[in-house]
């Protein structure tokens, strides 16, 4: 297995691991709020700024820069597609690791577009699913209010997606696996810091990383692995213990229903359920708001039980369908009854996100290696027993949940993870897991670096009933230049006119929301109480 383990640090200018070398010239001192480089236009199109770009684990083998208008990205994939900012330098910069292993070699593209009026910062952009880069429509927002930004492919092209560990020989492909996983974050922070310094002769006061799903992993991998790298990691709805333990979750729903009833759910069978559970468990948190506060307080049996024989437009629900159901709630167990890991919770949408997802993808990609496995052979025995270690063996790299965060503490580092309660892709209690074992090492302590906001009715990285975060980021901002730690968090729901209809102040785990009386809708009516209280 490749095993390159970077160690970056933007503070001291100091790499363990990596060589980097960004020679620029001394430069200016910054102005206000924003920067303007007065020869901007040349001195991005000049060969000679990007030149000295280097990077001790890679070869760069082009680093081209740009002028863009602000109309459409001219080098950032896909080409073309509207921007619509103010005038910025787009960086094309292109490296590669060789061979490694008997893999390879990879092409790694990676973009930076720094901004004629920059606010001195950096944001680096992470991805989703399989994507390593949510490309240029998320890299335009952190544009548009000043930041220099930076995303990677991580080698990963449009053309491999979405078999993109699998080479044509169908091998699983570690070299481009590390490239995921970690290794072009890394490396993709640091060439970011030294186009910023070729450009603006001066470095970034303060980065940033954002990202959400797999770029909420990314996020958690920077933090672990080079913990002096970014000021603020903003990691939503992260793709945590993605070794065995989230397939086991993931895979279980569809696998459980396939074996017990033959294939997946009727969709108005699961709305119906839905409806039954909200209605059962709503006010178990004294607030009647079609929410749930806290759905480890709901009897979800005594919420579907009483539906065997319920007539829906697909028919009778039976009882077999309502254990199932139960089941998906309980999560993956070993045949001897024994947790393997994490439910979904009460509230998730039962007819989306995972449980109506086969997890043919996990399967054929990280398990076997082969695109013609067909996952409908799989028992639910099958995948907590034999399938389970298969996983584990390829995928330990993937888990991105070491708790060990001393390093990003001692380097001043500060982390604002947030999940939504009714996420159907990655259970939110993942989450709590996680902090809960960084909780462990350090105590007390763990908040001054580390918070965590549980979002109530919010599905995966947005969306659902719920109102989700409003500006996160300015939060962590705060958080980072400040000093101001996040107590709450404010959530927005908006209408389909954009105007917000309802409001939280979301509470820093491990508080819990507690409603006051009042309008439901309104943040006003609820405080934050100790978890015991």
């Amino acid at each position: 297995m490749i095993m390159n383990l970077l160690r970056g640090s933007r503070r001291t200018s100091t790499v363990v691991g990596l060589a980097l070398m960004a020679i620029v010239a001394a430069g200016c001192t910054g102005t206000d709020d924003q920067r303007r480089s007065t020869d901007a236009p040349d001195r991005c199109e000049d060969p000679a700024t990007w030149e000295s770009l280097s990077i001790g684990s890679a070869e760069i083998t082009d680093a081209t820069g740009v002028w863009n208008d602000g109309a459409s990205t001219r080098v950032t994939p896909p080409e073309e597609t509207e921007v619509d900012t103010d005038p910025f330098c787009e960086v094309a910069v292109t490296l590669t690791h060789g061979e490694e292993g008997g893999f390879g070699p990879d092409e790694v593209g990676l973009w930076v577009w720094l901004p004629e009026d920059w606010n001195g910062r950096l944001q680096a952009i992470g991805g989703g699913g399989t994507y390593a880069t949510n490309g240029p429509e998320v890299m335009r927002e952190a544009l548009a209010t000043g930041y220099a930004v930076t995303a990677s492919d991580a080698g990963i092209g449009e053309e491999r997606q979405p078999n993109i560990f699998l080479t044509d020989q169908e091998t699983f492909d570690w070299q481009i696996f590390e490239n995921w996983t970690h290794r072009s974050i890394g490396e993709t922070g640091l060439l970011a810091q030294a186009a910023i310094e070729a450009f603006y002769d001066e470095p970034a006061e303060y980065s940033y990383w954002n990202g959400c799903s797999n770029g909420g992993r990314q996020g958690l991998a920077a933090a672990q692995r080079y913990p002096d790298l970014f000021d603020g990691v903003l990691a939503a709805a992260p793709a945590l213990y993605g070794a065995d333990r989230l397939n086991m979750t993931m895979s279980w729903p569809a696998i459980v229903q396939q074996e017990r009833l033959g294939g997946l759910m009727d969709e108005c069978t699961a709305t119906t359920m839905n409806t039954a559970i909200i209605d059962h468990c709503d006010a178990d948190d004294g607030a009647e708001d079609g929410l749930l506060g806290d759905p480890r307080t709901c009897d979800v049996a005594a919420a579907l039980q009483p539906l065997v024989g319920t007539e829906t437009p697909c028919g009778s629900i039976t009882s077999e369908e309502v254990a199932v159901a139960l089941e998906i709630f309980a999560g993956p167990t070993t045949p001897d009854g024994q947790a393997v890991w994490y439910g979904f919770e009460p509230g998730i949408d039962l007819a989306g996100g995972a449980i109506r997802t086969p997890p043919s993808f996990a399967l054929q990609n990280f398990a076997f290696a082969d695109l013609d496995h067909d996952w409908t052979t799989v028992s639910s025995t099958d995948l907590v027993t034999s399938v389970r270690p298969r996983l584990q063996g390829r995928l330990e790299l993937l888990a991105t949940a070491d708790p060990s965060l001393s390093r990003l503490r001692d380097a001043g580092g500060k982390v604002l993870m947030w999940h939504g309660l009714a996420d159907a892709i990655f259970p939110a209690q993942q989450s709590v897991h996680y902090v809960e074992e960084v909780t462990q090492l350090t105590g007390e302590s763990t908040a001054d670096f580390l918070r965590l906001f549980l979002a109530p009715g919010v599905d995966h990285c947005g969306g659902g009933d719920g109102p989700a975060p409003a500006d996160p980021l300015a939060a962590l901002v705060a958080w980072v230049e400040d000093g101001t730690a996040p107590d709450t968090l404010l959530a927005e729901d908006r209408d389909e006119d954009g105007e917000v209809v309802r409001t939280r102040d979301l509470c820093a785990f491990p508080a819990k929301q507690a409603y006051e009386g009042g309008e439901v809708d309104d943040a006003g009516s609820f405080t934050c109480e100790a978890a015991d209280g």
